[in-house]
């Protein structure tokens, strides 16, 4: 008999299966269903015993699409020429002391294990062994603040996840991380950058050697790599130069929000950051305390700022610019904060560029308190400072809440003092 597939593809169902040979002890069987199976019957190297090796499914359905043109076969379609093919290949292994359906086994496992090896390592992927790290970090007990774990995040996103996310995290070498990532940073200048990606890189392949996923971190010598850069302090005004700077921005061409918001940070030598997203529901005026929560603080640990008069008397002024808002210095006519720069530039426009910046502010207090003879402890307590030791942190947080509160009501008269031009002399305490 000629078999084609033509005639394979008429072949119709009977009340029980039955074969179409076509050489070399291969067959096609169709079930009663009309299900067509290619089969071969061979005999096992290894024992002898008669065996049957199935090759394949046969379709003999030509569905048509709308245009009534005849649709491919589905995948899993074995023609007559493919088995024929099979067959031949399985006679070879027979030919060879191999069993075919064995040897296919053993494939097909090994394929499998490919895929699983293949699967791990996307999963192992950097960028994704990064973001793993990164949301264990904003689980654990040092856990970030949130505008600190999205600064982390978003820049990995922009310098480190183009150029090496995809890559198994095992892969990955000391000068493959330095020359993809570390040098175009800085060669474009930004060395800092550079130095806090190189740290954040160093952190991943640490969690990625404890969690087993490396066997030692690639990243661990990448910051001695990078260029030095000179420390550079916020420029901060001498005691001399205060006077001139209040009356500067008092009688300076700016919003009363704005103008406000820097004598309010000079006087409790808040972060900028602290002073844009100050809210009054933060404020407890009987107790003349402003509360800012852990998630707002740079080391997300909440911080209470005693207020001195002089700051109480700023805040009823504003209160009557911005006191139906929830932020205290909001952008103009917005239930917003004011934008990072509003107090910076302000400052620009007062001839300040270059000669103070408004973190300097906060240099500026350390400098006069720390002279004054206020206790080191007590004026890095309000400023915020981290202190290592959680317990002892943690002591002092109460400790010297009533220190600071007469601290800064000191520090305050002392720069109206200045401002008036009294002669004021500083205290020098005797440090504890």
């Amino acid at each position: 008999m000629n078999i084609t597939d033509p005639k394979l593809a008429k072949s119709k169902p009977k009340t029980k299966a039955y074969r179409i040979q076509i050489g070399d002890n291969a067959y096609l069987e169709v079930s009663p269903k009309g299900r067509k199976t290619w089969r071969m019957r061979y005999r096992r190297p290894s024992t002898g015993k008669e065996a049957i090796m199935t090759l394949g499914r046969y379709c003999d359905a030509d569905d048509k699409d709308a245009k009534g043109r005849k649709k491919p076969k589905p995948d899993w379609h074995v023609s007559l020429a493919d088995a024929r093919q099979r067959v031949a290949e399985a006679k070879g292994l027979l030919g060879q002391g191999i069993d075919p359906a064995e040897h296919r086994k053993q494939q097909q496992e090994e394929k499998e294990r490919e895929a699983q090896i293949k699967e791990q390592e996307k999963a192992n992927a950097f960028e994704n062994v990064a973001r793993e790290w990164h949301q264990h970090r904003m689980n654990s007990m040092k856990k970030w603040s949130e505008k600190h774990a999205v600064h982390i995040l978003n820049r990995l996103e922009l310098h480190v996840f183009p150029k090496i996310g995809a890559i198994p995290i095992r892969e990955l070498t000391a000068p493959q991380l330095l020359d993809n990532v570390i040098q175009p940073i800085v060669d474009r200048g930004n060395i800092e950058t550079a130095k806090k990606v190189s740290q954040w890189i160093n952190a991943i392949f640490r969690y990625a050697v404890i969690r087993k996923l490396v066997a030692h971190n690639e990243a661990d010598n990448l910051r001695d790599e990078l260029p030095s850069t000179p420390a550079v302090n916020n420029p901060h005004l001498t005691t001399e130069q205060i006077p001139d700077f209040i009356k500067a921005v008092e009688a300076g061409d700016m919003g009363e929000v704005v103008k406000i918001a820097i004598l309010f940070t000079m006087h409790t030598l808040a972060r900028t950051g602290e002073t844009r997203y100050a809210q009054w529901a933060e404020f407890n005026f009987d107790e003349h305390i402003w509360q800012i929560p852990a998630e707002r603080m740079k080391m997300n640990r909440p911080h209470m700022v005693p207020l001195s008069s002089q700051v109480l008397a700023l805040l009823e002024q504003l209160r009557a610019f911005t006191g139906q808002y929830d932020y205290l210095f909001v952008t103009r006519g917005w239930n917003k904060p004011m934008s990072e720069n509003a107090m910076l530039y302000a400052l620009y426009r007062l001839n300040y560029k270059g000669r103070l910046t408004i973190h300097g502010l906060r240099g500026t207090g350390s400098t006069i308190l720390n002279e004054a003879g206020f206790r080191k402890d007590v004026v890095e307590a309000a400023l915020a400072h981290v202190d290592d030791n959680k317990i002892r942190g943690a002591y002092n947080h109460a400790q010297y809440l009533e220190e600071r509160r007469e601290m800064l009501q000191w520090y305050s008269e002392y720069l109206d003092g200045l401002k008036e031009g009294a002669q004021v002399i500083p205290i020098n305490r005797k440090r504890a």
